[in-house]
């Protein structure tokens, strides 16, 4: 996907507090003056026929396979009622089976020993939210926010938490960081839109309306497209149409699995072959992004998106000469291309060269001049050069197109800062 010269830090909602445990860190009463026996060999084998059922269950959902794996791990939380790992599959599983309270009791167990996980903290939250215990739920968020801030299921739930509170603007806060991080989140533009349109903001609150319905619809469509799978799955056409849809999503590593099964199904299909390189580059496995894009540039020559991405791969691998011959093809293609010529100065500042990258962001704007991207790489070019006249001129020409603009409204701070 494209690449930016300069990125928008996420708002930081955590509040490092010394936060007392409270109930989210209870541990459970045994209800018994004397100690439980324990059994840790008895424990073992029962969390692992627990974990095989579950994972049983996951593969083919039905209510006995989930109540047998129920019945295992909480047999072996009764014999070692101190192992966490046993307490975090006995709470996971207990969600499954949508029994809140079992759940959480479980976690509160795992945390009184010293678990400090995030996730399990936000977990412990959504489930207080659910049961409606306001107070534990904001604890066990600001639990979990104290210690990370690159959750977007953590933001979302404390997001719904403000909401039912009444602080607006800082659930928009929360739902807004949700989205930073994965800007496909149909539930959080959802909530945003209804907490816009609380605070009186209609035409952003239409704005993430419309988000909801556009990644909804594709979500959607996915469900539609891996029921089909499931009734047909040998229909290449519908493989593919799930791995193209996962990879919208951004949800990188099924996306991955279901693009190379499709691949294998249409060998010579070059939007899988292209899609299935992006993805596997964004997780670091660069030989295998590089022959997919590689076979994508081969069956499909005159499209540029996989040279632009090939380009970045073989800059990443440290193949300069080979980056920039690729995306010179690409350019070949599209000489009007501004957002081309934009990816053309990242990609060259990838390899250190600043100056070509000025001329080429230059170049971007002659093709479009409103192209906010361009004005903000030229202004970390002249920034990295120390000219901050240029840098701050550049950022004044984005913030007359976009008067909102994060980035520029920082970074200029920020160097008008310096001089005083």
């Amino acid at each position: 996907m494209p690449r930016f010269a300069t990125s928008t830090p996420i708002t930081a909602l955590a509040v490092y507090l010394l936060l007392s445990l409270g109930a989210c860190s209870e541990g459970l009463s045994s209800g018994s003056d004397s100690p439980p026996k324990i059994d840790l060999e008895g424990a073992r084998a029962a969390f692992e026929r627990g974990s095989a059922k579950v994972q049983e269950h996951l593969e083919t959902p039905d209510y006995e396979t989930l109540q047998a794996a129920i019945d295992s791990l909480e047999e072996s939380v009764r014999l070692a009622p101190n192992e966490v790992q046993h307490r975090l599959m006995a709470g996971r599983t207990q969600e499954l089976a949508l029994n809140s309270e079992a759940a959480l009791a479980h976690y509160r167990v795992a945390t009184g020993l010293g678990h400090e996980d995030p996730l399990v903290w936000r977990r412990m939250g959504t489930l207080a939210l659910g049961m409606g215990n306001l107070d534990q739920a904001r604890g066990c968020f600001e639990r979990a926010l104290s210690r990370q801030a690159s959750d977007p299921e953590l933001f979302f739930g404390y997001g719904c938490l403000l909401d039912l509170e009444g602080e607006l603007e800082a659930a928009g806060q929360a739902f807004n960081s949700a989205i930073a991080i994965r800007p496909t989140y149909d539930d959080a533009y959802f909530r945003l839109a209804k907490v816009l349109r609380g605070l009186g903001d209609e035409a952003g609150a239409d704005a993430a309306r419309a988000q909801f319905d556009h990644w909804n619809e594709i979500d959607q469509a996915l469900s539609d497209a891996q029921r089909h799978v499931r009734m047909h799955p040998e229909d290449a056409q519908g493989v593919r149409a799930v791995g193209l849809y996962l990879f919208q999503l951004q949800r990188a590593e099924e996306c991955t699995d279901w693009l190379q099964r499709a691949k294998e199904l249409l060998p010579r299909d070059a939007t899988i072959l292209e899609r299935l390189g992006r993805a596997q580059f964004g997780l670091g496995r660069l030989p295998a992004a590089r022959a997919n894009l590689q076979l994508a540039v081969q069956y499909a020559p005159a499209n540029i998106v996989p040279l632009r991405e090939l380009a970045f791969v073989l800059a990443e691998s440290g193949d300069a000469d080979g980056a920039l011959g690729r995306m010179a093809q690409a350019l070949a293609l599209a000489p009007g291309d501004a957002a081309l010529h934009f990816q053309n100065g990242v990609l060259l500042m990838q390899l250190q060269r600043p100056d070509a990258a000025l001329k080429a962001y230059a170049l971007a704007l002659v093709n479009d001049p409103n192209l906010v991207d361009a004005h903000l790489g030229q202004a970390e070019v002249h920034y990295g050069a120390n000219r901050r006249e240029e840098a701050t001129a550049a950022y004044r020409r984005v913030l007359a197109i976009d008067p909102t603009n994060a980035a520029a409204t920082g970074s200029l701070n920020f160097i008008l800062g310096e001089g005083k």
